[in-house]
């Protein structure tokens, strides 16, 4: 055997050995990168945490009447958030006001659940679009739609279904309550505390 022929031989058991932990490592450092995006994230400088959540879990807001409202997530299976505590719910203020206060507090029942305020409509009513992480992965989960009457701090769920991201990226509560029911007992996994 020849001295190339060795030589190869080596380098290729070498590359054999320690090239699945280079692409180990390298996946693992691109994976800590994308855990920290911050897609739906807009904080804003009057935002002040009131220890509940931190500002990463604070995510798309809304104006509806006197108040600017804003979703709160928690971190679960399907979003990672860098800092979360376990508060997920609905904070609101006065427009005009520098501090958010607790309006609506999810409670996931099992904790397990871990529901999210996937998106809030406003116009006769304020609509509340939860979304738990009992799904199969990539953001799906049941939703539960529920309207909030808010002079009465009380709601009702509306809708459940399945909840896929890829096809329910455009809803609004029209489309949501022509959508197939689920039968699903998580479709009652939560209740909302009013504060």
């Amino acid at each position: 055997m020849t001295t190339v022929t060795k030589f190869s031989k080596i380098l290729a058991l070498i590359l054999f050995v320690t090239l699945p932990f280079f692409w180990f490592y390298l996946g693992l450092l691109v994976g800590i990168k994308q855990g920290t995006a911050k897609e739906n994230y807009s904080p804003t400088t009057d935002t002040k945490t009131i220890g509940l959540y931190s500002t990463e879990q604070l995510r798309a807001k809304y104006t509806y009447g006197v108040y600017e409202y804003a979703e709160v997530w928690r971190a679960n299976m399907n979003v990672p958030i860098k800092n979360s505590t376990d508060y997920a719910g609905v904070v609101r203020k006065p427009t005009g006001s520098s501090e958010w206060q607790e309006y609506i507090k999810i409670v996931s029942s099992p904790d397990q659940s871990k529901n999210n305020p996937y998106k809030i409509w406003v116009g006769d009513s304020l609509y509340l679009l939860l979304v738990d992480q009992n799904g199969g992965g990539s953001g799906e989960g049941i939703a539960k739609l529920a309207k909030v009457t808010q002079e009465k701090n009380t709601y009702e769920q509306i809708k459940c279904f399945y909840y896929v991201p890829e096809r329910h990226e455009s809803l609004d509560v029209e489309n949501i309550m022509g959508l197939e029911d689920s039968d699903s007992p998580n479709c009652y996994n939560y209740t909302l505390d009013f504060m």
